[in-house]
């Protein structure tokens, strides 16, 4: 079940080479010009762990990973370049260790990261970055009862350069590793790391570009009027997540597949080629809602439940998004307000977070993770999108 939820997510994998592929096709960008970076990480890390059975005598606090990335940036004096003058993307490999196999297994993750400089100082350089993957290889356990997860890593990388093609980096990280609500229990893993990493660095540019390029407008931007930095995303994703719920005071447990598929309208604004703030329209309908009526057997056993109409399982919202766009991919979030919806499972609230993998100027994969307030009413999307 798990496994089938981490397949869309590898799709955004290979959007990364599709895209590159279409960057070439679509811009005046000479292969030449772009450079690339092989480096190998060791990231120590903490666990928070989160669920009450995993907290005994030896805890899985420990935790260790070591990463294999390859990555690309484009030349200054490129046009991707020009736009985009610290930004990097790529592909990683890393296998995990909890020290505890027998009950983690040795789990392998596989992602996609970008980052950027925000400032440099000499040859010291501070800035961000983001990995979104799938990790497999895991030994279900009472914290995570998959066999599959998906991998989500924040990072702000403190880098020094040693040599032209020689860059050493120590960075404090957060990465969250869970199954996305498609198996229970699912408390996940949140580790709180410090990397320590080598690069080296092939065709690189020597010349620094002042970060601050990344406030102002894009030329082919300044001058025209509000509708023309208008974008409208049209997305239809689909998905699906345990549940659990409570029947006559008996809680529930449904690990099998229910479910879930939505329809979403963003309307941005850019005030840049990196910054877009907007409204979006979210439609779902999750069969997952509002059950009830359970059936058990002599034994105890669930044997069925009574779902209640469509309508009784959709909700429809109104979010304010912001997007930060970089080459290829676009990641954003919401927070946003349903006016449709009714029963025990609607949440007033959510929040969204979404990475668009572009696979041409127009056509996208679309990943998103949306948290209601509700407890248990959380999912993953998966679908495509087109952007006028």
């Amino acid at each position: 079940m798990a496994r089938k939820a981490v397949v869309t997510s590898l799709l955004a994998i290979a959007t990364l080479f599709m895209g590159v592929g279409s960057l070439f096709a679509s811009t005046p960008v000479k292969r030449d010009t772009i450079s690339h970076r092989l480096s190998v990480e060791l990231r120590p890390a903490y666990n928070i762990v989160s669920h009450y059975a995993l907290r005994g005598d030896d805890p899985l606090n420990e935790v260790a990973s070591l990463h294999l990335r390859y990555a690309f940036a484009f030349n200054e004096l490129s046009t991707l370049g020009k736009l985009f003058p610290t930004t990097y993307q790529g592909i990683g490999i890393a296998g995990y260790t909890f020290f505890h196999p027998e009950i983690t297994g040795k789990p392998i993750a596989l992602y996609i990261f970008q980052g950027a400089d925000i400032t440099h100082k000499g040859d010291f350089t501070f800035g961000y970055e983001w990995n979104f993957g799938a990790s497999w290889n895991w030994r279900p356990n009472d914290g995570m009862n998959s066999k599959w997860n998906i991998m989500v890593n924040v990072a702000l990388p403190l880098s020094w350069q040693v040599s032209h093609n020689w860059k050493l980096s120590l960075t404090p990280d957060f990465t969250h590793l869970s199954n996305g609500d498609t198996h229970f229990s699912n408390s996940g893993a949140n580790l709180f790391g410090l990397r320590m990493g080598v690069t080296r660095l092939f065709n690189d540019h020597k010349e620094r570009i002042t970060p601050h390029i990344y406030i102002a407008p894009a030329e082919e931007l300044q001058g025209k009027c509000f509708g023309e930095r208008l974008t409208h995303d049209i997305m239809l994703y689909g998905g699906w997540r345990a549940d659990r719920f409570t029947d006559n005071d008996i809680f529930i447990i449904l690990n099998k597949p229910l479910f879930i598929n939505g329809f979403q309208l963003h309307n941005l604004y850019h005030f840049n080629n990196h910054f877009a703030l907007g409204t979006s329209l979210d439609i779902q309908r999750d069969s997952s809602l509002n059950l009830y009526d359970a059936v058990f057997d002599e034994n105890g056993d669930l044997m069925g439940y009574t779902r209640p109409a469509w309508y009784d399982q959709t909700e429809c919202g109104i979010s304010l998004r912001c997007e930060i766009a970089a080459p290829i991919f676009s990641i954003g979030a919401g927070f946003g307000v349903n006016i449709l919806g009714h029963g025990y499972d609607f949440s007033r609230f959510y929040t969204q977070f979404s990475l668009k993998a572009f696979m041409n100027d127009h056509c996208f994969i679309f990943v998103g993770y949306r948290y209601n307030t509700v407890q248990y009413t959380h999912n993953m999307m998966y679908g495509l999108g087109w952007r006028f």
